[in-house]
């Protein structure tokens, strides 16, 4: 499997505890190339289409389409996981630089990064 930071898959996220979010759902790939080629994880964001009236700063909004995604959706950096690629389910698209560029702001919003 040739994952890449920035590829959008359909991963099973079940099991899960309290109010992480679960089930089969897309989930962004943030996790380094080098990573991605030799470890048998990936560190990813979830993605969800629910609760889009509130835009946190540690959220990014992806219109639909966005990496083939089918509906309005966001990215939540503060549900950053690092999943066993097992987890991963298929392929379903890719993001652009400039998404991409918002997803690592919002996730040093979220770790009080420089």
């Amino acid at each position: 499997m040739n994952i890449k930071r920035g590829q959008i898959y359909l991963v099973a996220l079940d099991p899960v505890v309290g109010k992480e979010i679960s089930k089969t759902r897309p989930v962004v790939i943030v996790s380094n190339n080098k990573n991605n080629e030799f470890s048998a994880t990936v560190t990813i964001l979830p993605v969800t289409s629910k609760n889009l009236q509130n835009i946190y700063p540690f959220e990014v909004l992806l219109p639909k389409g966005t990496g083939k995604l089918p509906k309005v959706s966001k990215v939540k950096t503060d549900q950053i996981r690092t999943l066993d690629k097992s987890r991963i389910v298929k392929l379903i698209g890719t993001i652009g630089k400039k998404e991409m560029s918002k997803i690592e702001k919002a996730t040093k919003i979220h770790l009080a990064l420089p």
